[in-house]
């Protein structure tokens, strides 16, 4: 047993129960999404921590969020339960409980959550729909995807038969794979009468993380699933096109005749909120997170993509097909702004460039 702090937690650690430090920059993140929808619904909230392991996050909501009003802590592993009741104890928690079970057993026998946490090992759906039935009319879902490999296009098989979508392995691989799972909650949500709104969605290190924010009704569950579609990608000139739902695909690349890889079903719309993470931001600057700046940075960068169309360019890959050296990259953006083209960065890679220009624009600025 040791003892070590993150956030406004003080944690006992075990070495027969899993904690991952690295993933702290996750859990900040979260806690700050949790103080912006608070302020955006404006009462006290009940909050589920599934596969909660040392009760880190759950402990961190409660700590950092005075509009927590109850966490369940909840782990099939009963040292792990042990030792999140232990954690909570010490951190003076004065409203939860810990269920040594299942995690789809306790959300299909309870309901009325306002936050359900899904954090697994792997990927999150055996855990979606019983995650998505225990909301009543509203809530949060906060899911976590640790497959990324399988979502990016390094193991297409498994994705086609896990997330029924095809993936591709290309340089923006790592959006295509949030909205392959983004794609999955939507589906899983539209059929519990649900619409899905993504606040944010954040890929890092090993991990995506997507919050939805869930509101009962046919309309937006049916709206929601419009935004469904596909992206078709050609390897030969980086052309890339997307469109809802198509009848047909496309072969051959109207651009260079090159072969389209295509990839979907996914999600097509929005994966931030402008408003949320200004809020977040503002949350952020009155803590004293290691991560800080990084987060504040990420965030920046996320405001600046939302509402902007899908995929991005990766400047060292468009060099290389160009046969030309990366530009200055603030030149660059200028150059683009001048032809009054949308453009922006993307936290999901650097010296890559999220804008409404097509290929022949983007080659053409360098």
């Amino acid at each position: 047993m040791k003892k070590t702090r993150e956030g406004e937690a003080e944690l006992i650690l075990s070495e027969k129960v899993f904690f991952n430090p690295q993933m702290e920059l996750c859990r900040d993140v979260s806690s700050l999404a949790m103080g912006a929808y608070c302020e955006e619904v404006g009462r006290s909230i009940n909050v589920v921590d599934g596969m909660c392991a040392s009760g880190v996050r759950g402990i961190r909501y409660a700590k950092e969020n005075i509009c927590v009003g109850k966490v369940e802590f909840v782990d099939t592993d009963e040292d792990a339960c042990k030792l999140a009741e232990r954690n909570a104890k010490l951190n003076k928690l004065k409203n939860y409980e810990v269920h040594c079970c299942h995690i789809n057993d306790f959300l299909f026998h309870n309901r009325g959550f306002d936050w359900v946490e899904i954090d697994p090992f792997g990927t999150p759906l055996p855990y979606l729909q019983s995650a998505l039935a225990s909301f009543r009319k509203e809530g949060m879902l906060s899911v976590t995807a640790t497959d990324t490999a399988v979502l990016c296009g390094a193991h297409q098989k498994a994705c086609l038969k896990n997330y029924g979508a095809m993936p591709i392995d290309n340089e923006y691989c790592h959006e295509i794979g949030v909205r392959i799972l983004a794609g999955v909650v939507v589906r899983y949500a539209s059929s519990l009468n649900f619409g899905a709104e993504f606040c944010l969605s954040l890929s890092a290190q090993h991990f995506f993380k997507l919050f939805a924010r869930l509101k009962a009704g046919a309309k937006e569950a049916v709206d929601n699933v419009r935004k469904l579609g596909y992206i078709s990608h050609c390897p030969k000139c980086l052309h890339r096109e997307w469109r809802l739902n198509p009848p047909l695909l496309k072969e051959k690349c109207p651009r260079c005749g090159g072969k389209f890889e295509h990839a979907g079903p996914l999600f097509l719309g929005g994966l931030w909120n402008a408003g949320f993470l200004k809020e977040m931001r503002g949350i952020n600057q009155q803590r004293e997170y290691a991560n800080k700046w990084k987060i504040d940075e990420m965030l920046a960068l996320m405001e600046q993509e939302a509402g902007m169309p899908p995929t991005y360019f990766d400047l060292h890959k468009v060099a290389e097909k160009l046969k030309k050296c990366p530009p200055n990259f603030e030149s660059f953006i200028s150059r683009l702004k001048e032809k009054r083209f949308e453009v922006s960065r993307t936290h999901f890679k650097r010296n890559s460039v999220r804008s409404n220009a097509g290929i022949k624009d983007i080659s053409s600025a360098f």
